[in-house]
């Protein structure tokens, strides 16, 4: 799938207020820099997922990528559903963490492709706390078996930590082997720095490099600015 070919910048709508949401994406549309926008629980329990969407839509052309936060964690039976919720509200693509399982994660992934929409798979979230061995409940070696049975599947598209870039290039050369020309998207992206860091050690190796970046922009008067900013690490 073509979906997020290139480098940019995804920006996440993590706003209740919509008429933030519509300047932000009003402002950052025309920009070559931004490759989509993400919309999580935040505006879409405010708002519905719908209405949430047609926001984005109604300005920009650009790819909306919907972040269940987390997706993929119920009983595989359900992955129908939640494919058919998106699809009828106009979503392109959906992030998906499956903790729940490898059953979840084929089921889910098949129902998202028969639907057409993207699905984008991640292992490790970027917070403190997460992995067992920083005093969470998921198993270290957790993330890992997500992406290498995603990877199996075929899954073109990753979550992979943007606030951990060793452990991201663990991923990304693990999924690598089986995928030709995969895209991740980091999130955990605070600063211009933290696009550096990623770029410096990613685009050597891969082609298809987008952060996402929330706080940053949604707080900035500029939000264009900030993103350009951004993405000049990525060119």
């Amino acid at each position: 799938m073509s979906l997020l070919k290139g480098r940019g910048v995804v920006i996440a709508l993590d706003i209740d207020d919509a008429e933030i949401i519509r300047r932000i994406v009003r402002e950052t549309a025309d920009l070559d820099a931004v490759s989509g926008y993400k919309v999580g629980f935040i505006a879409a329990l405010t708002h519905g997922l719908k209405k949430a969407v047609d926001l984005v839509k109604s300005v920009s052309d650009k790819p909306v990528i919907y972040d269940h936060q987390k997706g993929m964690t119920d009983i595989p039976d359900l992955g129908h559903w939640f494919a058919k919720i998106l699809r009828r509200d106009g979503v392109d693509a959906a992030i998906g963490f499956p903790q729940s399982g490898r059953d979840t994660l084929i089921e889910w992934v098949g129902a998202l492709r028969e639907l057409g929409i993207v699905p984008i798979v991640g292992g490790e979230m970027t917070h403190k706390g997460f992995l067992r061995s920083s005093g969470g409940y998921v198993c270290d070696d957790a993330p890992q078996r997500i992406y290498e049975d995603a990877s199996i599947l075929g899954v073109e598209h990753y979550v992979i930590p943007g606030s951990r870039v060793e452990r991201a290039l663990i991923y990304a050369n693990m999924v690598s082997k089986r995928i030709h020309d995969p895209v991740f998207l980091l999130p955990g992206v605070k600063s211009s720095e933290d696009v550096k860091m990623i770029a410096s050690n990613l685009l050597p190796r891969y082609r298809n490099i987008h952060v996402i970046v929330g706080r940053a922009v949604i707080s900035s008067k500029d939000p264009a600015s900030v993103v350009e900013d951004m993405a000049k690490h990525l060119r």
